[in-house]
């Protein structure tokens, strides 16, 4: 099994529990704060990618640093907005929902990267689209 995958299954189960894990917080104290929790959880996995050899290897290290610190701000702020969205909704519906986030990923590669869909890629495309409205009624 191909090393890529093996991290793949790794991330979705671990996400997976995320999710129902998050609806637990969420039932017992506010977004705001599951987030500054959530950002100590962060703090083991920090840890490990500080001492790792491959901490700083770049072409252009200061440009990726930006982009990492973008990555952490879209991505805390995307955390507070599921976590609120969780106060209000099921966990079974908001967490699917919101595991639809690549379709913008998909969208503005288009935009930004000028990247190309085939057309099995863009049956996915209106797939999940149908799977927003259909998750949201």
């Amino acid at each position: 099994m191909p090393r890529w995958l093996i991290y793949s299954l790794l991330t979705i189960l671990l996400w997976g529990a995320w999710g129902v894990q998050s609806k637990l917080m969420v039932d017992r104290t506010s977004a705001y704060t599951n987030q500054v929790v959530f950002t100590f959880g962060l703090a083991l996995p920090a840890g490990l990618a500080l001492v790792s050899k491959r901490r700083f290897q770049a072409r252009n290290a200061a440009r990726g640093l930006v982009y990492a610190a973008a990555t952490g701000l879209l991505g805390g702020l995307g955390n507070v907005a599921f976590y609120m969205a969780l106060e209000s909704g099921q966990a079974s519906v908001v967490a699917p929902l919101t595991a639809l986030f690549p379709l913008v990923t998909v969208l503005l590669a288009l935009v930004v990267l000028k990247e190309r869909l085939n057309r099995g890629q863009l049956a996915g495309l209106a797939l999940a689209l149908t799977a927003i409205y259909l998750l949201s009624t």
